[in-house]
């Protein structure tokens, strides 16, 4: 979704005078570095404690850099802030043969469980 949208806000821009254009990716990098703040101080106190803070970090940076250049623009952080796990990129790849995001409720793959009637002894650990 966010190639289409940011494809469609290209477009828009394209109908704007340069001034409006200008004062659109001010707005846009200005919320950017707010609301990545906020997902540091967030990811901080979530991930401080595992010892995943830097790893989380890439993500970010990886996803503000994404949503930006779908929206015609410059990235954000360099390459060498971005590099996130493969095992990472290809769980979201959504031509991944499974890929399932828990949270949204969406994915590519739904696997229906079994019933398996429970005895006493799967109860002795």
């Amino acid at each position: 979704h966010g190639y289409y949208i940011g494809y469609k806000f290209q477009r828009g821009l394209e109908t704007l005078d340069q001034a409006k254009r200008d004062e659109l990716k001010d707005y846009t990098f200005s919320l950017l570095y707010e609301l990545y703040d906020n997902e540091v101080q967030y990811t901080q106190d979530l991930y401080d404690g595992v010892g995943l803070t830097e790893d989380v970090k890439r993500f970010l940076h990886y996803n503000a850099n994404k949503a930006l250049m779908n929206l015609g623009y410059e990235a954000m952080f360099p390459a060498t802030v971005t590099n996130v796990n493969p095992a990472i990129l290809s769980a979201l790849s959504p031509n991944a043969d499974e890929n399932h995001d828990f949270f949204s409720g969406s994915g590519s793959s739904y696997v229906i469980g079994k019933a398996e009637a429970t005895e006493d002894e799967d109860w002795d650990f």
